[in-house]
């Protein structure tokens, strides 16, 4: 008597009750009971697909046990529960020859002990497979056309700042969504707007605390912004899906925030010094990385010595840094506030700060348009088969690899927003200092000033504020 294995599989339960899989189930233990099998265990992947690449546990368990030889029969509904890949079939293949393992389906039985019955596994296998890709094809299509349409995605949890028809706005939420933008667009951190959230007791759609990960998807989202955007699904190779996709309807439904606002903060979530989130306990040290060492050029960070915070120059094995430079934090603390607003009470200093970081903005943001609109006529033309998806491939990388550019431009000059935010009497401003945190000091810090250099201190000296010189932005 054989030892087998029952395996269930479903690629989609929406309804969530696994009647696919106990429908298989049932047919499979009748099947085991007429070949007069003893059913070891039964492995299920319910709402699991096999074609998409993602993991699936109760099929690699069962290849474990069969490979210790825990079972040697495999019941399933049809070939296709099994597996969709050929590379997967083969694998099942290979065990029949080396473990005497034997193969029965619901649908007809397949022998892969002999040449004819592997030819019928591979034909079967093969067929499911083409299957599924045209499958996939055809909802990519569908899903484009709904994104073309302006209609909102379906299903899951409503998105945040609207109601459950996914178009009408929750004013009680935009308002956050608001306030969360433009603070992430002042160069305050995730994680700070995070903690301030869950302090306040406002949470996701789902009563949860929001994360930095979490959040950073919503802002960059283009539908606070009344788009609609497609994006890709999962790639197999990666299991991720890009932040951002391309925006394919205007106006779709009631926007939060403007259109500027939301490129703008696509650009600036989407840029390569943004994919590292900062530490979940916040930041202790104010000019980390801004500081820089008078000597060797090297970025001072945050270190305590004897209990005293400091900034260094460090000294890594292997690294380009002298270690020969560092400063009390308390007092270069004070000192670059103190610089910072004297220069704050110069009435002409926003405006500066605006020519510099508008010169171009309006001639990017028309350019990142421009791309946009080709990436969208590029993805028709591909549709209606006017391109080869190889001409739709290379063209369309050309195009995103100028996006990427032009959306990292957009968040390389002063953001204005923090100074805006911030500006009035030297006795306002210092009371104002001194209810920002951490992260949001640094933000203004980072509006006004490119780096400090800071000289190697004089041993006759205990405290120089000469040895600090400040590259302002503007």
């Amino acid at each position: 008597m054989r030892t087998a294995a029952i395996y269930v599989r479903i690629s989609q339960d929406r309804g969530g009750a696994g009647l696919g899989v106990q429908r298989q189930r049932e047919d499979c233990e009748a099947l085991c009971d007429r070949l007069g099998w003893r059913v070891a265990d039964v492995y299920e992947d319910n709402d699991t697909s096999a074609y998409s690449g993602k993991p699936r546990p109760a099929w690699e368990r069962l290849l474990v046990d069969v490979d210790a030889g825990a079972v040697d029969a495999i019941a399933v509904w049809h070939v296709d529960r099994l597996t969709r890949s050929p590379v997967e079939l083969e694998h099942v293949i290979d065990l029949a020859d080396r473990r005497g393992l034997q193969l029965a389906t619901v649908t007809g039985e397949v022998d892969l002990a002999t040449p004819t019955g592997r030819m019928v596994a591979r034909i079967l296998g093969a067929a499911a497979r083409q299957e599924s890709e045209h499958k996939a094809e055809r909802q990519a299509r569908q899903r484009r056309q709904a994104a073309e349409a302006g209609k909102p995605n379906g299903g899951g949890t409503r998105p945040y700042g609207y109601d459950d028809d996914r178009v009408t706005v929750r004013e009680d939420e935009a308002v956050i969504i608001r306030e969360a933008a433009a603070r992430v667009l002042a160069g305050e951190s995730m994680s700070s707007v995070c903690r301030d959230l869950a302090e306040r007791g406002v949470t996701t759609p789902t009563g949860r605390h929001w994360q930095p990960r979490t959040l950073r998807r919503l802002l960059a989202s283009a539908r606070i912004s009344g788009r609609r955007e497609h994006r890709p699904r999962a790639s197999a190779d990666t299991g991720t899906r890009p932040l951002v996709g391309e925006i394919l309807a205007e106006d779709a439904w009631g926007a939060i925030i403007t259109p500027e606002q939301s490129d703008r903060l696509r650009a600036l979530l989407t840029h390569p010094d943004r994919q590292r989130f900062s530490p979940a306990t916040g930041r202790t040290y104010l000019l980390s990385g801004i500081l820089r060492c008078g000597r060797c050029g090297g970025r001072m960070v945050g270190r305590p010595r004897s209990g005293v915070p400091r900034y260094v120059c460090p000294n890594l094995p292997g690294g380009d840094t002298c270690g020969g430079t560092a400063t009390n934090a308390q007092r270069t603390d004070d000192l670059v506030r103190a610089m910072l607003l004297e220069a704050l009470a110069d009435s002409d200093l926003a405006a500066r700060l605006r020519a510099a970081g508008d010169g171009d903005r309006a001639e990017l943001l028309e350019s990142v348009a421009e791309d946009e609109m080709q990436l969208e006529e590029l993805s028709a033309a591909w549709a209606t088969k006017a391109i080869t998806t190889r001409e739709w491939s290379k063209a369309r990388d050309i195009i995103e690899a100028r996006l990427h550019r032009d959306r990292a431009r957009l968040t390389g000059g002063p953001n204005t927003a923090a100074v805006d935010a911030f500006a009035g009497s030297h006795s306002d401003m210092a009371s104002r200092w001194e209810c920002l945190n951490v992260s949001q000091r640094r933000a203004l810090v980072t509006c006004l000033v490119e780096r400090i250099d800071v000289q190697p201190a004089d041993r006759a000296k205990r405290w120089d504020p000469d040895r600090f010189q400040v590259a302002w932005k503007a």
